[in-house]
């Protein structure tokens, strides 16, 4: 097995595996109904959407596991400049390995290569969102060193704003 950075002739292979992640969590949390999901939406889901590709791509810290022309695996992380007082930090986005090649420690070296790559560039802190319900990217996590501080995020859609009465 090969971890070598991702490439554009990549991107069908990795939305197919980040789609089925995705929907396999979403299919815990909402019950299955992951067609009633408005199409629009879907498709801007995850860091393999259109509108966000490049950016993995360009960045240079995002990854593939490959073996034989399979990709098992992705990670698609980027560096973020003064953010959260902090010069340069890792902003790992997303992660996956295919069902059928988990628990090999295919997203250990994913996250590995990710985080020692990203402090050759400079980073001094790296930052993942994870889910409370996901022990095992919790322990994967914490097995790299991670620190969990169970911190919730609070998002606001800027573009929603006007949609939404002042209070």
């Amino acid at each position: 097995m090969e971890i070598r950075p991702i490439k554009l002739k990549d991107l069908v292979k990795v939305r197919e595996l980040e789609i089925l992640c995705i929907r396999e969590y979403f299919d815990k949390e909402i019950e299955n109904k992951w067609n009633e999901l408005p199409q629009e939406w879907k498709e801007g889901l995850g860091a393999s959407s259109p509108r966000s590709f490049k950016t993995y791509l360009d960045g240079g810290i995002s990854f593939v596991a490959v073996e034989d022309d399979e990709i098992m695996g992705f990670i698609f992380a980027q560096m973020i400049h003064h953010v959260y007082n902090t010069e340069n930090l890792l902003w790992i986005e997303n992660m996956g390995v295919h069902p059928y090649f988990r628990r090999n420690g295919i997203g250990f070296k994913l996250l590995r290569t990710a985080v020692e790559e990203g402090k050759k560039l400079g980073a001094t802190v790296a930052h993942a969102a994870i889910q409370p319900d996901n022990l095992r990217s919790i322990m994967l996590h914490k097995k790299l060193g991670f620190f969990m501080d169970r911190r919730e995020v609070a998002l606001l859609d800027l573009n929603d704003l006007n949609k939404k009465k002042q209070v």
